[in-house]
């Protein structure tokens, strides 16, 4: 005859909730990567800090 219906919507809750939790997972490890990814460029040594020059040219001269 199949399954009861209760035992398929017992079936179906819990890959509900398994999916559920991995999708937690999953958005708690971008998080983390997001806010590893904005403390690096934070706090890069290897940034520079100074202003960008601008290389302006006027009649073939080049000045910066």
């Amino acid at each position: 005859m199949g399954d009861q219906p209760v035992t398929k919507i017992a079936t179906l809750t819990e890959a509900i909730k398994a999916l559920l939790d991995q999708t937690t997972a999953l958005t708690t490890k971008v998080d983390d990567i997001a806010n590893n990814n904005n403390n690096h460029n934070r706090n890069n040594p290897n940034r520079g800090g100074g202003p960008i020059p601008v290389i302006r040219v006027h009649n073939n001269n080049h000045t910066i």
